[in-house]
């Protein structure tokens, strides 16, 4: 009964460990433990969801355990942030987007279920390009301005989301032309994300349609 309710609902769990992350990480300092914690839910759904395809579990599930690790070595062993928080993270959520974008787009008959899907790939997305904004802050002098000075990963959270959602307050700009690459890259893929999110709603209601 259990597993059934797992797989049954596998895109609503992977939504919601989306969401804690999501706040986790757009936290300032969140506490290691709570890190972990979302972290590993997040992997634990992300097998959930992948079961049936191996070779996105195997890679997730690799990708996931080192990142847990770097957290780690991070806290105990010296070991940089800008690794830690950057590079590993960010071929996680390259790894969870493109499973999520392959399932998202072929699958059929298109659920409700399957929007919970495209919701946790709209977070994987933002946070994925938050995680490459550090990366190019870390390896590129001055590559953002901010009026706050020194950016941290709760601030490329929050910039990815504004910038995927095409809102751009203006409060972070990118300097660098890596930064402003990525940050135009992502507002052209929140607006491909609409219309792929409209396409399969219009989609589940004409499949709704044809049941009745």
């Amino acid at each position: 009964m259990t597993e059934h309710l797992l797989l049954r609902f596998r895109l609503r769990l992977l939504f919601a460990t989306s969401v804690l992350l999501t706040g986790v990480m757009g936290w300032p300092q969140p506490p290691l433990w709570l890190q972990w914690t979302a972290l590993l839910l997040l992997v634990l759904s992300a097998i959930n969801t992948l079961r049936h395809k191996r070779l996105f579990l195997s890679l997730v599930l690799m990708l996931g355990l080192t990142n847990l690790l770097l957290l780690a070595l991070e806290q105990w062993g010296g070991l940089p942030s800008s690794l830690s928080n950057g590079m590993g993270l960010f071929v996680f959520y390259l790894a969870m987007v493109a499973s999520l974008f392959h399932r998202v787009i072929h699958e059929r008959p298109v659920t409700g279920e399957l929007i919970y899907g495209l919701l946790a790939f709209y977070l994987q997305l933002a946070l994925a390009f938050a995680m490459a904004y550090q990366m190019v802050n870390g390896l590129v002098p001055e590559a953002f301005w901010s009026a706050r000075g020194a950016l941290q990963l709760h601030d490329f959270v929050y910039y990815s989301l504004v910038t995927l959602t095409t809102v751009g307050y203006g409060d972070i700009h990118a300097l660098a032309p890596a930064a402003r690459l990525l940050a135009g890259a992502e507002a052209v893929a929140g607006v491909m994300f609409i219309a792929i999110a409209v396409a399969r709603s219009l989609m589940l209601i004409s499949d709704r349609e044809e049941d009745i």
